[in-house]
C-alpha cells in the first residue's frame, strides 16, 4: 500500500515521539537516580552526567527487544490491514496521550510509570478506532494488580535486607570490621543481578538474545565471583586505608571542639557526626553528614517528624500570643506572618528555639525590631529580630550565622531560651509535644556515619548506574516504540511490522530521554530523593538492589510489576523503618493516586487525539 500521502504524520510523529522521549526523562529517569542523589553521593548535575550515558546505552543495546511488546503486545495490529492510515494515527495518538500526562505528572513532582501511560495510551486511541475488539485486556489486569504487587514486593524485600544491614552494620559500635566483610557480598549482587537481567532480556546488537539459560547462569555466576574477588584483595585494603584517614580528620575535628580548644567555652560533641548545638545544653542537636574529605555538613528534612513537631509548637505558640493579647491580636499575626513570610523551615527552628533569624542584631527600640519568644520565668528573655526578610542559601550557612550568633550572645552578654513549650508542659498544663532531643535522637538515627558513608558510597552509585542502564533499555521502548511501529508501517506500507528496530531510533529516544533529564529532571528527583523520606547511603543502596531484584525475580516467573512502584515501595518500607516520622504519607497518597489515574487519563488524551483524526483529518486526506 503506498502512502507517501501520509508522510506528514511520519514527520509529526518524529516530533511528538521526542517530546514523549522529553516526558519520560523528566520523570521516570528519577527512579534510577533520585536516592542517589538524595543521599549525597552524587551532585544533580554528576546524576545527569551519568544518567545519560547509561540511559543511552541501555536504550541502544537492550531497548530493540522490549519494543516490540510496546509495538505489537498491547492491541491486534492485524484488525488494522485495510485501514492502515489509522493505525498510523493511533500511533501518534498515543504519543501525544503519554506525553501529555507525563508532562503534567512532572510537574507535578509526581512519578509515574512509562509503561502504563503508553499501555492506557494505546488502549485509548484504539477504542476510537474500532472499540474494544483487539484489546488484550489481560495486559491491563495486570497493569491493575502491579499498583499493588510491585511497592508491597518491593517494600518487603528492601524492608528485610535493610534489617539485615542495620543488625549487622549500622548498629555495631564499630561498623567497619563487618561492612567490610560484608563488601565482597554486596558488590558480587549488585553485579550479579544486573548481568543476569542483561543477558536474560537479551541484547541483540551484542548478539546475547541466543544465549541458553544455562549460559546466562554460568555467565553471572563468574562474573560475580571475580568481582567479589577483585573487592576483597583490591577494594577492602583500599577503603580500610581510607576510612582510617577519615576518622583521623573527625578525630582532630572533635580535639579542637573540646571545651579546653575552644575559645568561647562552648562544648561540642561529635559522636556519629552529630554537632550538638550549646544553646539548649544538649537538648537540641544539628544532624550532620561528613563527605569524605571530612566536611561536615548538615541537613533537617522539611517532612521528617522533628520539623512537622516544630510547625506545631510555632502554631501553638500563635495560638497562645491570639490568647493573650485579646483585642490586641495584630502583633502576633504580624510575627507569624513574618515567620511565613521568610519562607524557610530554619526561620522555624530559629523561632522555637529562641535563636535569631539571621545574625544577632541588638536593638534599643521596640519599634525596630519585633519580639518573637514570650516572656517565662518571671523575666524577660526575648529576643530582638530584625524585620528584614533573610534567607540562607543551605542550612549550613544558617548553622555557620547561629554559630556566630551564639559568640555574639556569649560576648554581648543576651541571654537566649528556648520556648517555653519545651519544657514538658505548656502554660495551660496541657501536654507538650514530645520534647526536641528524643526528636533529635530520632532524627540522628537516620544518620550513616563516616565510615558508613564511605562504605556504602560508590556501592550506591553502582546500583544506579546499572538501574539507568536497565531503564534505558526499557523505557526507552515507551517512548521509542509507537515511533518505530510508525516508521516501519511507512516503509512496509502494511501492519506487520517484521523488521528489526532501527538503532538510529534507539538512539533518537535516548536524545530525548536525556533531554528531559537535563532541563526538568530535578523536579521528581526531589520527591524520590528528598521529599518523600530523607535517604543515607546505605537506606539508598537497599532500595536499589532490593528493587532491581524484586523486578528480575517478579518479570521472570510472571508477576506483574513496574519499576516506579517497586522504587516508592522501597523508599517507603525504608524510611518507614528507619523512623516512622520521616515518610510525608500525604505525598504517598498523590503518587498512588497518580497511579490509578495515569491509565485512564493518558487513554483519554489519546482518545481525544484519535476522534480529531478519524473525525476531523483523515477524511479529508
Amino acid at each position: 500500500m503506498d502512502l507517501t500521502p501520509y508522510l506528514w504524520m511520519v514527520i509529526l510523529g518524529f516530533i511528538i515521539a521526542f517530546i514523549l522521549a522529553f516526558s519520560v526523562g523528566a520523570n521516570d529517569v528519577a527512579n534510577s537516580f533520585g536516592t542517589a542523589v538524595g543521599s549525597g553521593v552524587v551532585t544533580l548535575k554528576q546524576a545527569c552526567i551519568l544518567a545519560s550515558i547509561f540511559e543511552t546505552l541501555g536504550s541502544m543495546l537492550l531497548g530493540a527487544k522490549v519494543g516490540e511488546t510496546i509495538r505489537k503486545g498491547i492491541i491486534d495490529v492485524n484488525l488494522y490491514n485495510e485501514t492502515v492510515p489509522v493505525l498510523m494515527a493511533g500511533e501518534v495518538s498515543a504519543m501525544v496521550g503519554s506525553a501529555v500526562w507525563q508532562l503534567i505528572a512532572s510537574f507535578l513532582k509526581l512519578p509515574i510509570s512509562g509503561t502504563h501511560c503508553i499501555v492506557g495510551a494505546t488502549i485509548g486511541f484504539s477504542m476510537v478506532a474500532i472499540g474494544t475488539k483487539g484489546v488484550q485486556w489481560m495486559e491491563l489486569v495486570k497493569i491493575v494488580s502491579s499498583w499493588f504487587i510491585s511497592p508491597l514486593l518491593s517494600g518487603l524485600m528492601s524492608g528485610f535486607l535493610f534489617l539485615l544491614i542495620r543488625h549487622f552494620i549500622l548498629r555495631k559500635d564499630d561498623s567497619v570490621p563487618n561492612g567490610l566483610r560484608a563488601l565482597p557480598l554486596f558488590y558480587a549482587t549488585t553485579i550479579g543481578i544486573n548481568t543476569f537481567s542483561i543477558l536474560y532480556t537479551g541484547a541483540p546488537l551484542l548478539g546475547l538474545e541466543m544465549l541458553p539459560v544455562w549460559a546466562i547462569f554460568l555467565i553471572t555466576l563468574a562474573e560475580s565471583l571475580i568481582c567479589a574477588a577483585l573487592v576483597w584483595f583490591i577494594v577492602c585494603p583500599w577503603m580500610r586505608r581510607k576510612i582510617a584517614k577519615t576518622l583521623k580528620k573527625c578525630a582532630a575535628i572533635e580535639y579542637y571542639l573540646t571545651p579546653k580548644h575552644c575559645a568561647s567555652g562552648r562544648t561540642h560533641s561529635m559522636t556519629n557526626g552529630c554537632l550538638k548545638s550549646p544553646i539548649s545544653n544538649g537538648s537540641f542537636s544539628f544532624d550532620g553528614h561528613m563527605r569524605s574529605d571530612g566536611q561536615v555538613y548538615h541537613t533537617v528534612h522539611k517532612d521528617s517528624g522533628l520539623y512537622k513537631d516544630l510547625l506545631h509548637k510555632i502554631h501553638l505558640g500563635r495560638m497562645d500570643d491570639t490568647d493573650r493579647s485579646g483585642s490586641n491580636a495584630g502583633p502576633a499575626d504580624n510575627n507569624y506572618r513574618l515567620l511565613r513570610r521568610n519562607n524557610s523551615y530554619t526561620c522555624y527552628t530559629a523561632a522555637i528555639c529562641g535563636m535569631p533569624v539571621q545574625p544577632l542584631i541588638r536593638t534599643e527600640s521596640r519599634d525596630d525590631s519585633e519580639k518573637l519568644v514570650g516572656e517565662g520565668g518571671g523575666r524577660s528573655n526575648s529576643v530582638s529580630y530584625s524585620k528584614k526578610r533573610v534567607r540562607y542559601d543551605s542550612y549550613s550557612s544558617y548553622c555557620n550565622a547561629v554559630a556566630e550568633a551564639e559568640i555574639e550572645a556569649e560576648e554581648g552578654g543576651v541571654e537566649m531560651k528556648l520556648a517555653t513549650e519545651l519544657e514538658g508542659v505548656d502554660e495551660e498544663g496541657a501536654p507538650a509535644p514530645v520534647p526536641l532531643d528524643d526528636l533529635a535522637e530520632e532524627e540522628h538515627e537516620e544518620k550513616d556515619k563516616p565510615e558508613v558513608f564511605l562504605l556504602f558510597h560508590f556501592l550506591q552509585i553502582l546500583t544506579a548506574c546499572f538501574g539507568s542502564f536497565a531503564h534505558g533499555g526499557n523505557d526507552v521502548s515507551n517512548a521509542i516504540g509507537p515511533l518505530v511501529a510508525l516508521w516501519m508501517i511507512y516503509e512496509q506500507g502494511g501492519v506487520m511490522q517484521d523488521a528489526a528496530t532501527p538503532i538510529w531510533l534507539l538512539l533518537y529516544g535516548g536524545v530525548g530521554i536525556c533531554a528531559g533529564l537535563w532541563v526538568w529532571g530535578r523536579r521528581v528527583i526531589q520527591t524520590m530523593g528528598k521529599d518523600l523520606t530523607p535517604i543515607t547511603p546505605s537506606s539508598g543502596f537497599t532500595i536499589e538492589l532490593a528493587s532491581a531484584l524484586t523486578v528480575v525475580l517478579a518479570s521472570n516467573i510472571g508477576i506483574p510489576v513496574s519499576t516506579t512502584h517497586c522504587k516508592v515501595g522501597s523508599v517507603v518500607a525504608v524510611g518507614w523503618i528507619r523512623s516512622q516520622k520521616a515518610v510525608d504519607w500525604h505525598l504517598f497518597r498523590n503518587i498512588f493516586l497518580a497511579w490509578f489515574v495515569t491509565v485512564p487519563v493518558a487513554g483519554l488524551f489519546s482518545a481525544a487525539v484519535m476522534a480529531l483524526f478519524v473525525y476531523g483529518i483523515l477524511p479529508y486526506v
